[in-house]
């Protein structure tokens, strides 16, 4: 739920009201339903509420504890509040929120607060009595939170957008903005804006307010919940046992995620993940509505039917978003504006569509499937080598055919592999680096270098290759999940919905990460997932590859995008390429690279030229 924002100024100053009333403005479609901003001292809080958990004026923010020792300003969940609250024993509380819990729990434990919470949530918290400002990120970054140093006080928000707001220059970082066009996503810290960097997943930063300077120490690493010796007694159990125990905590992290006291939904697009978490919060919630999008003028991409056999076989309410060329254009800029980065993903429209309709119904929460695939080796494209290492070979033909079956249409309907080669290229040109795939952007390589090293040392108790597939499949939950995650806050906060993730809930992490490799990885990648689904779901979902939800954006572009916005924006100087080579990089560019050259110049003109939506509109289309 929610938006945060705001400053720390020098001592003696004091922050700038209408700055901090321009960051609350910026992230009024993250909380509709109330807004406040509080001063106090040398800090400036901003908060915008989206009501879900008692939805009562008790639930104001920023929020101070009596005696004005703390002051919050928290943006999520913490599923477990009421047990916190168990624990913090008889307080004077005034409301039934988790703010509340939250700001209790600060004052009673102090920072050891923060790993006691199950949840999503990023949150700024004033401790007056140490002359501190705390600023948290959950465990693996469901929700955003971004920092800057502008005008000698240090800023930060949910959304760069705030920070821009505020006045933080938009001056652009080009390697960064670089790399995101040609590989999707860049990662680690460092934003395509200067001086805006993000909070880590499961980092606090700890803010002098004397000095303004900002120790950084991480609370959660994903590498800590490796445990040998559980790994060790799992292989030793049968594997239905295995398959018993995760559905135990899975069952329990969707019951978590349905705290709420507004209606809630489920993302289905009648893929294995998102199937089984609408199953689960079926068993819990009997009249649940899931919601899906449908591809109506390219039935080939079209997952719709998918989603409708899971809806009938579970007995549930399906809503269908249905997005036509029309739609999707008219989303593109929007969906660009709010991700805050070219667009790796063309679904972030339809996205938007599903939690504009969930919306429409009054629902404000959806529950998704995100981080499935990093936890149980659900993408065929990461780690091959590690992948063909471990597995036998015949085992491998089995899982690629089966993966072909899945996406012959996917592989028709997206195209030749285009301008990818030319602009990843042009990359490693400049840099005179040899290839990565994907290379880093500068000030992102030692991040995943840090990350790769703590998960080689969590898997050491396996040697070899077996430990080497183990390792890159944790890395990925701080390199390739944080841009997901991303992009799914954004696109679904675009309509005021906040996303849930029961698969990354804490205990489910833990257990997946001590499973058995073959669990994970055998018959089919996400075999143990795949267990799940042939006992609650039509055997042809627990059965079916994952194919992703794709589709042709060049049928969308071509004919309606003016050919000149590419041809005369910036991003042909930012990869420094002539006239005539970036006319044929963009001819020939796929459908995936079609979408990131064209959402990279919109993200530019929006984010650095700082040009309205209604002016980019205007640009882009005929």
């Amino acid at each position: 739920m929610c938006g945060i924002a705001g400053c720390v100024v020098a001592p003696g100053a004091r922050p700038d009201r209408s700055a901090l009333e321009r960051m609350a403005a910026a992230l009024a479609h993250r909380g509709p339903d109330d807004a406040g901003v509080q001063i106090a001292g040398s800090v400036g809080l901003v908060h915008r509420r989206l009501s879900i958990v008692d939805p009562t004026p008790a639930g104001h923010q920023p929020m101070e504890l009596d005696g004005g020792r703390w002051w919050l300003t928290y943006n999520g969940e913490v599923f477990n509040h009421l047990e916190l609250r168990a624990r913090l024993g008889e307080r004077a509380w005034r409301g039934g929120t988790d703010t509340e819990t939250l700001l209790h729990a600060l004052d009673a434990w102090g920072e050891e607060a923060i790993a006691r919470c199950n949840g999503l949530y990023a949150f700024a918290a004033l401790d007056r009595d140490r002359g501190r400002l705390l600023l948290v990120r959950d465990r693996f970054g469901v929700k955003p939170l971004y920092v800057a140093r502008h005008a000698g006080a240090l800023w930060f928000a949910s959304e760069i957008r705030a920070l821009l707001a505020a006045g933080v220059p938009r001056r652009p970082r080009p390697e960064v903005v670089a790399h995101a066009v040609a590989y999707g996503w860049a990662g680690g810290a460092p934003t395509p804006i200067d001086g805006v960097d993000r909070v880590a997943p499961g980092t606090l930063l700890d803010v002098d307010l004397a000095t303004l300077q900002a120790r950084e120490r991480c609370w959660y690493d994903p590498a800590a919940a490796v445990e040998p010796e559980r790994a060790a007694a799992l292989a030793g159990r049968p594997r239905a046992q295995l398959a018993g125990a995760l559905e135990d905590e899975l069952r329990a992290s969707v019951r978590r995620r349905l705290m709420a006291d507004v209606p809630v939904g489920t993302m289905c697009s009648g893929g294995l993940d998102s199937s089984l978490i609408t199953a689960f919060a079926r068993d819990e919630h009997p009249r649940i509505v899931a919601y899906n999008a449908a591809v109506v003028d390219q039935p080939g991409a079209d997952e719709g039917p998918w989603a409708s056999l899971v809806a009938r076989s579970l007995g549930v309410e399906l809503r269908t978003a249905r997005l036509t060329a029309q739609s999707w254009r008219a989303g593109l800029v929007a969906a660009v504006a709010h991700n805050e980065l070219p667009l790796m993903h063309e679904s972030s429209i339809p996205m938007a569509m599903i939690a504009a309709l969930a919306r429409a119904d009054g629902v404000k929460v959806l529950l998704s499937g995100e981080g499935a695939d990093e936890l149980f080796a659900g993408y065929d494209f990461l780690h091959p080598a590690e992948y063909a290492a471990v597995v036998p070979a015949p085992l491998r033909a089995r899982q690629r055919a089966e993966v072909l079956r899945a996406r012959f249409a996917a592989l028709v309907r997206r195209g030749g592999r285009g301008a990818g080669q030319a602009l990843r290229r042009r990359i490693v040109d400049r840099a005179g680096a040899p290839a990565l795939l994907p290379p880093w952007a500068p000030g992102a390589a030692a991040h995943a270098d840090a990350v790769r090293a703590r998960a080689a040392a969590a898997y050491a108790h396996h040697p070899g290759p077996r430990g080497a597939l183990e390792a890159a499949l944790l890395g990925d939950l701080s390199t390739y999940l944080p841009h997901l995650l991303n992009r799914q806050d954004k696109n679904t906060m675009q309509a005021s919905i906040e996303t849930r993730v029961p698969f990354l809930d804490p205990a489910v992490v833990a257990l997946a990460l001590n499973l058995p490799l073959e669990a994970r990885t055998r018959p089919l990648r996400k075999g143990i997932l795949r267990d799940l689904g042939a006992a609650h779901l039509p055997p042809r979902v627990s059965r079916r590859a994952k194919v992703g939800f794709g589709f042709d954006v060049r049928r969308y572009l071509d004919g309606a995008a003016r050919p000149e916005f590419l041809a005369d924006g910036a991003l042909r100087e930012v990869f420094e390429m002539p006239r005539d080579r970036w006319a044929a990089t963009v001819r020939g560019a796929s459908s995936a690279h079609a979408l990131r050259l064209w959402s990279g110049e919109i993200w530019w003109r929006l984010f650095v030229e700082g040009a309205t939506a209604d002016a980019v509109e205007a640009a882009v289309w005929t």
